[in-house]
């Protein structure tokens, strides 16, 4: 007896449901599957193309997964791992190290450069006028600390007579810039490093947080019965007694300081926020890690503690970055001191300002970067890295990611290691 031909069935072959054929004793089967179908009046010549064959399809996905586990556990494979393992933690070179975290480390401590850039360029044609006096070489030669200071002060007053959103602090009128800047110049025709300390402080304490934040801030503060007032250049300017102590805390600032007196001068806030760094980009690792040993003990396996390895690791080396910097921007700092006289001297107020501003921040750099060699010598590569190249290795989408990535290192790194280059051929020659 055959089967009954109707349009339904007709349609589940064409179209879908292929186990929807019902045979002539009512039992379905798979209109695909070759060896299943014996009845010679469908089309046998469909049925029998591989194109549509069920059996051809599920021989090449068991041959698709046979390949699969077999470049799983394949000696190949592993290197194109161990490989990807060592590039999630690659080595930085000095010049990259000292232009990122000098970079980092200037907006850090002066986000008014990023913000203003316009206007902080636009600032430097009246610090200009007013340093180009003839009394100022022979001042910086005794006083550099001092007139280093005030350079970089009336840069900022200068920068702030401009346009700008005033979210943090306004733009000066041109009232309060006039007087500032005749504050400034005034001291330097003095040829008084007395008068130009004073002035500086003058401008440093007149540079009030006036913005539209700190109104706000103020209005909710007031609101709930604290007192608060938005400060303003009017009144700082007349605040002689704090800008006297400030003064004369600037005049005693040593010329070439001592290491320590330059460790303390870089301050807390540098070291706190590269460890604070380190630890935020390692937690994706250390939880990489404890996720590795909880699935160990679930699956019965002994417990290697990986979380508790890449925990220290991570803590080692933030712990390295804060070292580094310390010591390294206090170095800076100190050579800035030493040579600071002759370097404002030979270069000019602007470049030698400009030099001992960065000073600290690019000895910060090199420091860290030392201490990052170290410490990675010291503890080794991050253990969660070696988990998660062998995590893409348990799956097909994994396999295919690490080959594309070594292709694609392949193609900017000219020095490739011949093992993995290898390695990654010899796949490739068994997928295809």
């Amino acid at each position: 007896m055959v089967a009954p031909v109707s349009i339904q069935n007709m349609a589940n072959m064409l179209y879908g449901n292929p186990y929807a054929y019902i045979d002539g004793m009512g039992v379905p089967y798979n209109a695909y599957d070759s060896m299943a179908n014996s009845y010679g009046y469908l089309n046998p010549n469909m049925y029998y193309n591989s194109a549509y064959d069920y059996n051809s399809a599920a021989l090449a996905q068991a041959q698709t997964e046979q390949t699969q586990n077999s470049l799983s556990n394949s000696k190949d494979m592993q290197t194109l791992a161990d490989y990807h393992a060592k590039s999630l933690n690659p080595s930085e070179s000095l010049g990259s190290a000292i232009l990122g975290m000098g970079v980092f480390g200037a907006m850090m401590n002066h986000p008014r450069y990023i913000a203003h850039p316009i206007n902080s360029v636009k600032g430097l044609k009246d610090v200009h006028e007013i340093f180009k006096n003839p009394n100022v070489k022979a001042l910086w030669e005794k006083n550099y600390n001092v007139m280093q200071e005030a350079y970089f002060q009336m840069h900022k007053a200068s920068s702030r007579q401009f346009s700008k959103i005033g979210l943090f602090r306004k733009r000066y009128t041109p009232d309060e810039y006039k007087l500032l800047k005749e504050t400034m110049e005034r001291a330097i025709k003095s040829n008084n490093i007395d008068e130009i300390a004073k002035a500086s402080e003058t401008l440093k304490h007149a540079y009030v947080n006036n913005g539209g934040y700190f109104k706000a801030s103020n209005w909710v503060k007031n609101l709930f019965g604290k007192k608060a007032e938005v400060p303003t250049v009017a009144s700082r300017i007349t605040d002689q007694a704090a800008i006297a102590k400030n003064t004369k805390t600037l005049l005693a600032t040593p010329l070439k300081p001592s290491f320590k007196q330059a460790l303390k001068k870089g301050g807390i806030m540098g070291p706190v926020l590269f460890l604070g760094i380190e630890l935020l980009c390692g937690l994706g690792n250390i939880k990489t890690a404890f996720a590795k040993d909880n699935e160990d003990k679930a699956a019965g396996k002994e417990c290697q503690n990986y979380g508790q390895k890449q925990l220290g690791q991570t803590l080692v080396k933030g712990a390295g970055n804060a070292i580094g910097w310390a010591a390294g921007e206090a170095a800076g700092i100190w050579a800035a001191g030493a040579l600071g006289a002759k370097i404002g001297t030979a270069f000019g107020p602007g470049v030698g300002t400009l030099i001992g501003g960065l000073a600290g921040m690019v000895g910060g750099a090199i420091g860290m970067w030392i201490t990052g060699k170290a410490t990675k010598a010291l503890v080794g590569e991050d253990v969660a890295n070696k988990i998660t190249a062998e995590n893409m290795l348990k799956t097909e989408e994994g396999q295919a990611e690490l080959l594309q990535l070594t292709a694609q290192t392949a193609q900017k790194d000219k020095e490739l290691d011949p093992q993995v280059l290898a390695a990654f051929n010899n796949i490739l020659t068994q997928y295809a």
